[in-house]
């Protein structure tokens, strides 16, 4: 598992994240029941702010599950949205990590401090496959996020035929320009079904990332980053939350028109540096590269809830401007 990537049956961290080390999931005593199998659920909450000044979208391969969103970013749109959740059963023995890359959940996460690249997305759909037995998507019913401004019933999905191995339903928003307020309690219901008993839980949303700067420039008026030189990255710290940040990190994405990324996290301490050794050639292509610079607050939330061994909601609030990588 990487760090802070996917869900375990033994630790479950979903973007970032306190996400450095593992964080436990609120779960009974034994989370497996006498047939050997354990429920998960996964359910994940993003806000993705556009803030070139020229209106134009720009987004890294982060920032929106393309899996669950009815349709590619609106050209010209100034926020992308989504909201997901799934709720899998599988065998205790499966491999975790396989199984969220499967069902398109995994997440990576570099440890506070340190850097990760990450490269173009392939199709890992098939990839460990014999690892991880069946997985069945379960019914929940009719499932609603609500905040005290929001009332969004998710719309259910039949997952992509994977030959039977991977089968069953998910959860989205219909729509990807749909109101996330933050900060902002969530509350998530369900009326349940004949597999998965009702429930409600509640989770808090952190602020998104503000004020965000790129050494002397604002993010909003693109920035330039000289290559092999570190970026130093600011943002405002959220002082009025001071119980939630202890779980909130900051990760940044330097994402080339490849799709390369470098991927950068840090405590949200309201300073970071992306070190010059990434910002090169060999990481973004070649000199001058157009790269997009994505500044992320997540924030990973266990839950409890009937029928549901681990749970896990993650926020991930993010705001994007243009890069250009240029040699010195």
């Amino acid at each position: 598992m990487r760090p802070n990537g996917a869900l375990s049956t033994s630790c479950l961290v979903l973007a970032g994240a306190a996400l450095i080390g593992c964080s436990a999931p609120v779960a009974g005593d034994d989370v497996t029941d006498a047939s050997g199998v354990v429920t998960q659920g996964v359910v994940r909450v993003e806000r993705a702010i556009n803030l070139s000044r020229d209106d134009a979208w720009v987004t890294s391969p982060a920032d929106v599950d393309e899996a669950a969103l009815p349709g590619p970013p609106v050209e010209g749109a100034g926020s992308v949205t989504n909201v997901s959740a799934k709720f899998m059963r599988l065998s205790s023995a499966a491999d975790a990590e396989v199984a969220e890359r499967v069902i398109g959940s995994t997440f990576d996460l570099p440890s506070a401090g340190s850097c990760m690249v990450l490269s173009p997305a392939g199709d890992e759909t098939a990839t460990g496959l014999s690892s991880i037995g069946t997985i069945e998507l379960l019914d929940a019913g009719d499932v609603t996020m609500k905040t005290d401004s929001t009332a969004m019933p998710l719309a259910a999905r039949a997952f992509p035929d994977l030959g039977a191995l991977v089968f069953g339903v998910f959860y989205t928003s219909r729509d990807a320009t749909s109101d996330l307020p933050a900060p902002a309690r969530y509350v998530f219901e369900s009326s349940g079904s004949g597999l998965l008993d009702r429930f409600s839980f509640e989770a808090d949303a952190p602020a998104g990332p503000e004020e965000v700067r790129v050494g002397d420039a604002d993010l909003a008026d693109g920035v330039e980053l000289e290559a092999g030189v570190g970026a130093t990255v600011q943002w405002r710290v959220d002082e009025g939350a001071e119980a939630g940040r202890s779980r909130d990190v900051i990760y940044i994405d330097v994402t080339s028109a490849g799709g390369t990324a470098v991927r950068c996290a840090f405590n949200d301490t309201g300073r970071g540096v992306i070190p010059g050794s990434l910002l090169d050639p060999s990481t973004l292509g070649p000199l001058p590269a157009s790269a997009t610079l994505s500044v992320h607050r997540t924030r990973q939330v266990p839950f409890s809830a009937s029928g549901i061994d681990l749970g896990e909601v993650r926020f991930d609030l993010s705001v994007i401007g243009r890069a250009r990588v240029a040699a010195r």
